[in-house]
């Protein structure tokens, strides 16, 4: 299965956010390659600007860049086109950066996008789930 990670999953996992454990089992779903993880090149600029100021060091913890890192070990990433970029302004989608993703998505040849934010995909060419229903997905459940 091929997924593209939303930037409020990647977040959630590296800010440790309320419910995150779900989607930090996906990532090991992804890491372990029963699941095929992307994360687009937008959404890690988008981590890397929203939590810069939000995720002090802790000792013993990765800083923000080494679990940045890390998921780019992890995960491939998905290079925004122009054919994205373009695509986002004649979709339905009210979100611009939603559609950009929506469009990513369905031409790297994702089956789902995983958010938290179904409702901002419900016009998008590939279908979003939540990290819980693509982990019983994975697990046949």
């Amino acid at each position: 299965m091929r997924l593209l990670l939303d930037t409020n999953i990647i977040v959630d996992i590296i800010s440790e956010r309320e419910g995150y454990a779900e989607s930090l089992q996906l990532l090991r779903y992804c890491e372990t390659k029963f699941a095929e993880g992307f994360v687009s090149v937008i959404s890690i600029m988008d981590v890397m600007y929203i939590l810069r100021k939000h995720k002090p060091r802790e000792a013993g913890r990765p800083s923000l860049r080494e679990a940045m890192q890390i998921m780019l070990i992890i995960l491939n990433t998905a290079v925004i086109q122009k054919s994205d970029i373009s695509g986002a302004f004649t979709g339905d989608m009210d979100d611009y950066e939603d559609a950009v993703q929506a469009n990513c998505a369905w031409r790297i040849g994702a089956d789902y996008i995983v958010t938290r934010n179904l409702q901002d995909f419900t016009a998008s060419p590939v279908p979003a789930i939540s990290p819980r229903d693509a982990l019983e997905m994975l697990s046949g459940n």
